[in-house]
C-alpha cells in the first residue's frame, strides 16, 4: 500500500454526511420538510432540483401564475447550495477582460447588466418575502496575486472594462490596513452582497408555497422527456415545461457535458476577533482564485473568516489529490495574509462546472426540438449564488414567451468562439481530460496501487479485478463492500476521492457516495454492486 496513503489520519478517510465534509452553513442539521411524492400529478412546470437555481426559478414562475412541482432527491439545500461560500459578485469570476476578448463588448454589456441585476433580485425578494437570511450589501475587492507584469496588467485591464461596461470600480490601495490581509494594489467593486445560503432558500421554499407551488423531497427523477419527468419508483409528473437544476444536467447531452470541465473547490473558515477583519469579500487574480469573506457569529468573542479556492479536476487519482494538499494550502495562503487568524473550524469542499467559453449555461437543453420545452440551469463557473438568480429571471421569461435580452448570452446551443486561443486551450485540455477517463477502463490504467487487505477502515479504492474496475470500500468494522467501478451515467471510470470519502468520475462530474449512491450528478443511478 502506498506510504501516502498510509500516513493519511483516519479522520481525514471518514466520510462524513453524505461523503461531504461539513459547511458553515450547518448542511447536515437539514431536515426533510416536504412529503415524497406518491401519486402521479401535473402541473405547468416540473422542475428538478431544491437547491437555490431550482426555488429561484420556482419562485419567479409560481409568483407568475404558473403551477409548479419541485422534485428533490434528499432535501432542499442538500446539494452544492450547502456548500457554496455565497459571494453575490459583481465582478464575473471569469473576468470581463476574457469575455470581451472572446465573445465582444455586447455580450459583455449583457453579462454585466446580468451580474449586476441578479443581485437587486435576490434583496428585492429577501424584501418582500421578509426572509431572515442576513442579506447586506458590502465591497468586493480584486486583487493580484503576485507583482508579475502580467497579473498587473491583467488587473489593469480588468478595472478599464469593469468601469467600460457602467461599474463604479476604483483603484484603491489597502496596504496601510491590515485587516485587508496585507493587499497592496485592488479594483473595489461597491455593491456585492452576501447572505446565508440556506436560510435563503428556505424563506424561498416557503414563498414557493406561498404562491401555490408544491414541492417533494426524497424523489428522485430518473426519466426526463418533454412532457413528463418519472420518478425512480414509476411516479409520472406531467408538465408542459420541465427544468433540469441539478448542478449538471441529468442528460446524454456531449454538447453540455463536453464544454464544462467538473471541478472540485476547497474552502475553510478560520476563528478571527471580532472586529479584526471587515465585512468585505476578496478575490486574487490567480487560476483557480481565492474567495474570502467573512461570516459574523453571534453570542461568541469570534467571527469566522471563509476561504476558498485550490481548486482540482474532478476524479483526480488519490495520490495526486494527497499531494495537493488543498486545506493546509488554504490554510498557510491565510495566515500570511491574515496573521490574526486563530483555528480552523470546518473544511469542506464544493463542485462547479467551469464552461470552457466563459459563460453559464442557461436555457433550452440542445439537441430539442424547438416544440420540446426542456431546459437546463447549469455552468455556474464558481458563481452558484448570482448565476442562480440569473435563471431564476431568464427560466421564467423563456417559459412565459417574454423576450429577455440575457438567452442569446447564455444560450446552451451558442457556437463556441473557436477562434479564441484561450477558449480553444481550455476545450482542448477537457477533451484529454475525458478520453483519459475512458483510456482508464483499460486493464491496469486508471487504479490504486492499493491491496485490499491494506485498506484502512474508512477507506477505499479503486483496484482491477481480472478485466474489470472494481471501486471497494472498507467500513469502520473493517467489512469490505465493492462496486463496478463504471460510471453508470457514460461509463467513464471512477476514482475514490480520500479527501471527502466518495467516489467521483473524472468525465463528467457524477459523485457517489461510500456507499456507491449517487449524490452529484448527471448520473442517475448508484454504481452496481459488483
Amino acid at each position: 500500500m502506498d506510504q501516502k496513503l498510509r500516513d493519511l489520519k483516519l479522520e481525514d478517510q471518514k466520510p462524513a454526511v453524505h461523503g461531504l465534509r461539513h459547511s458553515v452553513w450547518n448542511q447536515d442539521g437539514l431536515q426533510v420538510k416536504y412529503p415524497k411524492l406518491e401519486t402521479d400529478i401535473s402541473a405547468d412546470v416540473v422542475i428538478i432540483g431544491a437547491g437555490i437555481a431550482g426555488l429561484s426559478v420556482a419562485y419567479n414562475l409560481a409568483k407568475n401564475g404558473k403551477s409548479v412541482v419541485v422534485l428533490e432527491y434528499r432535501v432542499r439545500g442538500g446539494g452544492n447550495t450547502g456548500r457554496t461560500t455565497a459571494h453575490l459578485m459583481q465582478w464575473f469570476d471569469d473576468f470581463y477582460s476574457l469575455v470581451e476578448k472572446a465573445h465582444g463588448e455586447e455580450k459583455t454589456a449583457l453579462v454585466a447588466d446580468a451580474q449586476r441585476r441578479c443581485i437587486d433580485w435576490v434583496e428585492k425578494i429577501v424584501t418582500e418575502e421578509q426572509i431572515d437570511c442576513k442579506f447586506s450589501r458590502l465591497d468586493g475587492y480584486l486583487f493580484p496575486h503576485d507583482s508579475s507584469k502580467e497579473t498587473l496588467e491583467l488587473l489593469q485591464k480588468e478595472f478599464e472594462v469593469s468601469k467600460k461596461h457602467g461599474f463604479p470600480v476604483s483603484m484603491v490601495d489597502l496596504s496601510g490596513d491590515p485587516r485587508h490581509g496585507k493587499i497592496v494594489g485592488a479594483i473595489k467593486y461597491p455593491n456585492c452582497a452576501e447572505f446565508h445560503p440556506l436560510m435563503y432558500i428556505e424563506g424561498l421554499a416557503q414563498a414557493v408555497e406561498k404562491y401555490g407551488g408544491k414541492i417533494y423531497e426524497n424523489t428522485r427523477a430518473y426519466t426526463i422527456e418533454a412532457g413528463k419527468v418519472v420518478t425512480d419508483d414509476k411516479k409520472t409528473v406531467r408538465a408542459g415545461a420541465v427544468v433540469m437544476a441539478t448542478n449538471s444536467p441529468l442528460n446524454h447531452d456531449l454538447t453540455i457535458h463536453a464544454r464544462q470541465p467538473p471541478c472540485r473547490t476547497y474552502a475553510i473558515a478560520l476563528k478571527v476577533p471580532k472586529g479584526s477583519v471587515p465585512r468585505s469579500q476578496w478575490w486574487d487574480t490567480l487560476d483557480a482564485y481565492h474567495y474570502v469573506r467573512l461570516e459574523e457569529v453571534p453570542g461568541v468573542d469570534y467571527d469566522l473568516l471563509i476561504v476558498g479556492g485550490e481548486d482540482t479536476s474532478t476524479g483526480m487519482m488519490a495520490e495526486q489529490l494527497l499531494n495537493h494538499q488543498p486545506y493546509k494550502k488554504l490554510e498557510d495562503w491565510t495566515r500570511e495574509r491574515w496573521t490574526m487568524v486563530g483555528e480552523v473550524t470546518n473544511r469542506w469542499t464544493g463542485q462547479v462546472f467551469e464552461p470552457v467559453d466563459y459563460l453559464h449555461l442557461i436555457g433550452k437543453e440542445p439537441l430539442r426540438s424547438n416544440d420540446e420545452e426542456v431546459y437546463i440551469v447549469t455552468g455556474d463557473s464558481g458563481q452558484g449564488m448570482t448565476y442562480s438568480a440569473i435563471a431564476g429571471m431568464l427560466i421564467t421569461d423563456l417559459i412565459l414567451r417574454k423576450a429577455n435580452s440575457w438567452a442569446k448570452v447564455f444560450n446552451p446551443s451558442r457556437k463556441f468562439p473557436i477562434t479564441d486561443k484561450e477558449v480553444a486551450s481550455s476545450f482542448g485540455e477537457e477533451v484529454v481530460h475525458t478520453v483519459q477517463a475512458y483510456k482508464d477502463r483499460l486493464p491496469g490504467l486508471g487504479n490504486e496501487p492499493v491491496d485490499i487487505e491494506d485498506l484502512l477502515p474508512c477507506s477505499g479504492a479503486v483496484i482491477q479485478k481480472g478485466l474489470k474496475k472494481v471501486a471497494v470500500y472498507k467500513d469502520a468494522q473493517g467489512c469490505v463492500h465493492q462496486y463496478s467501478a463504471v460510471c453508470p451515467h457514460m461509463k467513464a471510470t471512477v476514482k475514490w476521492n480520500p479527501i471527502d470519502g466518495t467516489f467521483d468520475c473524472p468525465a463528467h462530474g457524477s459523485i457517489f457516495d461510500h456507499s456507491g449512491k449517487v449524490i452529484c450528478g448527471p448520473a442517475k443511478a448508484d454504481l452496481s454492486p459488483a
